[in-house]
Parts: structure tokens; sequence; C-alpha cells
């Protein structure tokens, strides 16, 4: 499976894209801590510190504390389909297409933890934010797994006619989310992993083809 992780840590991430070191200081230290107190339970005072940089070399780049956290949600949208879709549409046969979701997406959140922490806990309770994300998913992703979702039907003649396209992927986000709740916010261990996707697997074909 192609290593997609954009953090690789959020350092290296960076290291290619070229910006002034305090404002590179200030997303590495923001970053890290939003996942561990929330974005409303961080100062810029505290990520000034824990970025050994001045408040005034924060707002010298980001006017607010929300424009700084729109700048590190920012790659999180085109990284979703960077590598994703373009291998998906490889796979014709429906179990084969859903091992490939469930195994790659759950890498993909596994590896993006602390960023998609952030994406889901702002998400709850910023509607503004919950609002632009939906909308730029939807413009990014929605309209490819749409046109890859009637090829799957063809092909694969036990899918369910009635389902559309987002009970679909309402489906899939779900469970894959859910089960990332689990691991990475509520910190539940799991016994096997391999296990746990085989039944979302499992689940996810049962309801597509009941």
């Amino acid at each position: 499976m192609e290593d997609n992780n954009i953090l690789h840590n959020y350092q290296d991430w960076l290291e290619h894209h070229k910006m002034p070191a305090g404002k590179k200081k200030t997303l590495i230290a923001a970053i890290e801590l939003f996942s561990q107190q929330g974005y409303s339970g961080t100062s810029t005072a505290q990520i000034a510190k824990k970025a050994d940089i001045s408040q005034a070399t924060i707002f010298k780049y980001f006017k607010t504390k929300s424009d700084l956290l729109s700048e590190i949600m920012q790659p999180m949208i085109p990284e979703l389909k960077r590598a994703f879709l373009p291998q998906l549409k490889t796979y014709t046969h429906l179990k084969e297409a859903i091992h490939f979701i469930v195994q790659d997406r759950f890498q993909f959140l596994a590896q993006n933890a602390d960023l998609i922490k952030i994406l889901i806990q702002e998400a709850l309770v910023n509607k503004k934010l919950r609002n632009t994300l939906l909308v730029n998913i939807q413009l990014s992703i929605t309209s490819d797994l749409v046109d890859y979702w009637q090829t799957l039907k063809q092909n694969n003649p036990q899918i369910n006619p009635d389902l559309t396209e987002m009970e679909v992927i309402r489906t899939n986000v779900g469970l894959l989310f859910a089960y990332f709740a689990q691991r990475f916010i509520l910190n539940i261990a799991s016994s096997s992993e391999e296990q746990d996707l085989k039944l979302i697997e499992k689940q996810i074909l049962t309801f597509l083809t009941t």
C-alpha cells in the first residue's frame, strides 16, 4: 500500500513548502497543542511558548487563531483524493473495492491522527468550519465517486440498485470515523486491528448488497 501520509509527520510536509521559519514553527506547535487540548482550549500564548516565538510573530502570519486553524486544515482536502481515487478506480469488483477503501482510508486516518482529531473535534462545535469542510469535500470528491459508483454497479449486479451515492459515502465514512474515534480519540485499544477492519468490510458489503 502506498504511503500517503501527509504528515509523515507534519514537519516533513512543511519542509517541502517554502515559508518563513516563524510561520513553520507556529504551525507545528499549533497542530500539536490543538490535537492535545482542542482548539478552544489552546491560546496563542501557549502556541508562542511551544514554538519559542513571540505572539507578535504568530499574528504577523495569521490575523486570527481561526486563520491559523484554516491554514492547518488546508492540505487535508486535496490529500483526501490525491492517491486514493486513481487507485480506487482500478478496482471493478465490489469486494476488492471495499477492501481497498477500508484499508487505505483507515491507514490515512491513522497516519494523520493529530490532524483528523482536530478536524473532528472542531467540526462538531464550529458550524462555519463544518459547513466549509462539507462543501469542499463535496466539490472535490463526491463527483468523482458518483461516476465510480455507476461503474461499480454495472460490474456488480448484486449491489442494491436503490442505494444512492450519498448513502454509500455516508456508510463508508461513518463506520471508518467511528472506528477511528474509538482508537484515537477515546483511546480504546484493539486486540486485532486486522479483524476489526475485516468486520467493517463485512458490514459495508452487507449494507451494499442487502
